[in-house]
């Protein structure tokens, strides 16, 4: 699928983060999740901060809600997993949340994205 050049980076963050899925999923992510947080903290900031405003003004207020509750959650299963606990729930639900992401909220916000300057 081709994604606006705007969306690409993020979309290139999903694969670390689906590696990290996997690594959760298998038992052996704890450390890849601890090295990765900040990173993946960043992501979120980044889509909350510059996809929210475009959903928010195109009316796809189901995707904001879901955007946020879904980071929120995944806080929460990122904190148990560097405890040692829910890692598989984590890497589930992460991707999960990227499938979201890919599959739903970036064709959402292309539809409503003003055309890029070229």
């Amino acid at each position: 699928m081709r994604r606006d050049p705007r969306l690409v980076p993020l979309s290139r963050e999903h694969h670390a983060a689906l590696r990290l899925a996997r690594a959760l999923i298998g038992g052996t992510g704890v450390a890849m999740l601890t090295q990765m947080r900040p990173e993946l903290q960043a992501h979120f900031d980044e889509e909350e901060r510059d996809l929210l405003p475009v959903l928010r003004t195109g009316g796809e207020q189901a995707l904001v809600s879901r955007l946020l509750a879904e980071h929120e959650q995944l806080m929460r299963l990122f904190d148990a997993a560097q405890a040692g606990r829910r890692c598989a729930e984590a890497g589930e639900a992460l991707i999960a949340h990227v499938r979201f992401e890919e599959r739903e909220m970036f064709p959402a916000v292309e539809r409503h994205l003003a055309p890029a300057a070229a």
